[in-house]
């Protein structure tokens, strides 16, 4: 079964974690009708019943995985796709059976010729991004991919499963795409497909509370990752990474989550 749209057309799933900001929802949504293939959002709201990104995300992978769709893409409320950005990345992903997931260039506000994440870089302790002129990305294997917006091959969720919801509000993009590259899953970013980005809750650094949980997410991350060769082997930072310095990061992380949270 393929969930369709009226006309009959099969219209590609799309999974946006909502959380108090109608406007930024509504803009996404407007983007995604202007698209140039059909798609069919699930909106979990978590303004009111709040469980954060990640089990968002897998509460709506659940309900797609009932149909049988090529792809499902996950997109953050911020993230506004451009017109033909869908049909980009299905045809991406079409071209090349070993990509499991891929993301488009995600470009600034302000300026669309500015790439702000070209793919991920280093993912721990936090984040970091390839960006620069859009002229300067093509289509190529990354680290990982940005949670804003990716698309996932269902073969792949199916033989891999959901996302870590120990890591309830960032890491676990990164954890999912190690994750797929270790059962050896290609991830890609497709320079054709692109959207504006704008900054969203994860980037917030004056809420005490978010910032706590942020934390607490990267411990997990860590314990769960940099004890093992399998990640030195698969990130950027790996190789640089002893067990003195993880120890020393960890510390740092657990002593600052600690403080958040008196």
């Amino acid at each position: 079964m393929v969930d369709t749209l009226s006309g009959g057309e099969a219209a590609v799933p799309v999974i946006i974690p909502a959380f108090k900001a109608e406007a930024q929802l509504a803009k996404c949504l407007d983007h995604l009708n202007r698209q140039t293939v059909r798609t069919n959002p699930y909106i979990r709201d978590n303004s009111v019943n709040n469980i954060y990104f990640t089990a968002a995300i897998n509460e709506g992978l659940r309900h797609f995985l009932k149909s049988d769709p090529a792809y499902i893409i996950l997109l953050n409320q911020d993230m506004y796709l451009f017109q033909n950005a869908v049909e980009n990345l299905v045809a991406f992903m079409d071209r090349r059976p070993a990509c499991g997931i891929a993301q488009p260039l995600q470009v600034h506000q302000k300026d669309t010729q500015l790439v702000i994440c070209g793919g991920g870089l280093q993912a721990f302790p936090f984040g970091k991004h390839e960006y620069g002129h859009i002229s300067q990305f093509q289509d190529a294997e990354i680290p990982w991919a940005n949670g804003a917006c990716m698309i996932l091959r269902t073969e792949m969720v199916r033989e891999i499963g959901l996302l870590d919801e120990n890591m309830s509000f960032i890491g676990s993009d990164s954890d999912y795409c190690f994750t797929a590259r270790a059962r050896g899953w290609e991830v890609w970013r497709c320079a054709s497909a692109s959207g504006v980005h704008e900054a969203g809750g994860s980037a917030n650094i004056t809420n005490p509370m978010l910032e706590k949980i942020k934390l607490e997410n990267m411990l997990y991350f860590s314990r769960k990752w940099l004890s093992g060769g399998i990640y030195r082997q698969l990130s950027i930072e790996g190789p640089m990474m002893t067990t003195g310095s993880v120890s020393a990061i960890e510390e740092k992380l657990a002593a600052t989550a600690k403080a958040l949270g008196k």
